[in-house]
């Protein structure tokens, strides 16, 4: 190669060298959710609270369908009920007969998982992500530190860890400015099934309260 070759391609090679690996890893698992019109997972949840020497254990299912439909059931110990649909959301707790209601963006930073499913699509636009070192155990990808871009210095920071192979979300972890931890392992991941829409339409018994969820801003 002359030199006047090698620099005419020696822009594209240092900026291929100098690429941020973050950013491409966040590319791919946006071009993989942004394929996904539907999915399905298994999850278990292991809550350590600051104080307590017991975590709290459930499992359960999650689905999801784009644009911005979510339903989040816990199956064990009791059964719970979360329905998204955009910035709605309506939690049901049949032990207690009562729906809260309200908005997602606006509830308790205990919704900070359905938040990311819902918008992992447009990681980085809601995320400030980066590498944190070490990565994930067994695999080939770092572990990835998510700070909201919005909300202030309360918002919980999470940690993911992705999947070499597909690129699908295999375990969040939620840390809450309070110092309790969630974390969420998903397995059984199944994409574009063809869910349909009345899985995420939740029809309110005639025995059951319909209360305001809590939030963390004003109305």
């Amino acid at each position: 190669m002359t030199v006047i070759a090698l620099l005419f391609f020696m822009p594209g090679l240092i900026q291929a060298a100098a690429e941020d690996p973050v950013k491409e890893i966040v590319n791919k698992i946006e071009s993989r959710y942004r394929k996904t019109t539907d999915l399905i997972a298994d999850f278990t949840q292991t809550t350590t609270v600051k104080g307590f020497a017991t975590a709290l254990k459930s499992a359960g299912r999650v689905y999801i369908k784009r644009p911005g439909k979510l339903r989040w059931d816990y199956l064990e110990p009791n059964l719970e009920q979360i329905f998204v649909n955009n910035d709605r959301v309506q939690f049901y707790v049949p032990e207690h007969k009562q729906v809260l209601t309200g908005q997602l963006s606006k509830m308790a930073d205990s919704q900070a998982p359905l938040q990311l499913l819902q918008g992992l699509g447009r990681l980085d636009k809601h995320y400030t992500v980066a590498a944190i070192p070490g990565g994930a155990k067994g695999s080939r990808l770092p572990l990835l530190s998510l700070i909201p871009v919005e909300g202030g210095a309360d918002q919980p920071r999470i940690v993911v860890e992705v999947d070499p192979d597909t690129y699908f979300l295999r375990r969040v972890e939620l840390h809450d400015v309070n110092g309790s931890v969630s974390n969420f392992l998903f397995s059984k991941i199944q994409a574009n099934t063809g869910l349909k829409d009345e899985l995420f339409v939740f029809l309110v018994p005639k025995d059951v309260e319909v209360i305001p969820a809590p939030t963390l801003a004003g109305p």
